[in-house]
């Protein structure tokens, strides 16, 4: 009989205490901050940053970093979201390869050089160009660059041959945009460039340079591509030709073009 009461008051005992410790986690637990904030947003397109004191079906109330209060009726709440998850959303970096950005292409064409009247001959020539990628949210180039184009023409039969055999070697200064028709990363694409191009050879004068080239491009990442086509051109040369007429000199200036086409590769990086 006493052994039953013993352990009777021994199970009171430990009831007792497992209550008092329930209610100290309980009042810790109560006493420490909440440390997700979080953002709530209104229909009224207002946005109130803060920590959740109270909420219900009904009401929401919330308290901001500088220790105010706000309280809200759910039914003009739109959204509550965590600001970290908010702020991974706004900070999240674009992948969608369109980001501007400095550019360099480096383009290099051969094929044949023709002067009308003249034997046809052959033409190689190479260009950097340095400029804006990406632009218009388009895998768009536009830029300026300088090359050396060098045109071998042979030795011509006709006596009115219209261009000297030999070497012409041309330094143009051009600028160029180009793109493709379509936004995927292979696609047919075009280009074109225009500028001045100087003549080295000391008897003859440079002149207009202007381009077009048409074929596929392939984009092997948000900074690199290859292009491969067709391409045509044409050179601008000027020389002074004087002859003597009864004693007296006269100069006229020739004006020459030299055409070439061929295929270019180009590699965008």
């Amino acid at each position: 009989m006493y052994s039953f009461a013993l352990l009777k008051y021994l199970l009171y005992l430990c009831s007792m205490k497992a209550r008092r410790l329930f209610y100290i986690v309980l009042l810790v637990l109560l006493a420490m901050p909440a440390t997700a904030d979080v953002a709530i947003k209104l229909k009224s397109g207002q946005t109130v940053t803060g920590t959740i004191v109270f909420q219900n079906d009904e009401v929401v109330v919330v308290k901001s970093a500088e220790g105010q209060r706000f309280q809200y009726p759910m039914s003009e709440v739109a959204d509550i979201a965590e600001t970290e998850t908010v702020k991974e959303e706004e900070e999240k970096p674009r992948d969608d390869g369109q980001t501007k950005r400095v550019g360099f292409s480096l383009h290099l064409s051969g094929g044949g050089g023709i002067v009308p009247d003249c034997p046809a001959g052959g033409h190689f020539g190479a260009t950097v160009y340095i400029g804006a990628s990406n632009l218009f949210d388009k895998q768009v180039f536009v830029g300026g660059g300088v090359g050396a184009d060098l045109f071998f023409m042979p030795a011509a039969s006709q006596a009115s041959a219209k261009a000297a055999a030999g070497t012409y070697i041309f330094i143009p200064l051009q600028v160029r945009f180009s793109a493709p028709f379509m936004q995927t990363k292979h696609a047919p694409a075009a280009g074109c460039s225009v500028g001045y191009g100087f003549c080295t050879r000391g008897i003859e004068r440079g002149g207009v340079s202007a381009s077009a080239d048409l074929g596929w491009r392939c984009r092997f990442s948000q900074k690199s591509a290859l292009f491969a086509g067709l391409t045509a051109g044409v050179q601008q040369t000027k020389i002074d030709i004087t002859e003597t007429i009864d004693n007296a000199d006269y100069t006229t200036a020739s004006v020459r073009c030299l055409w070439k086409v061929g295929a270019k590769i180009a590699l965008q990086f």
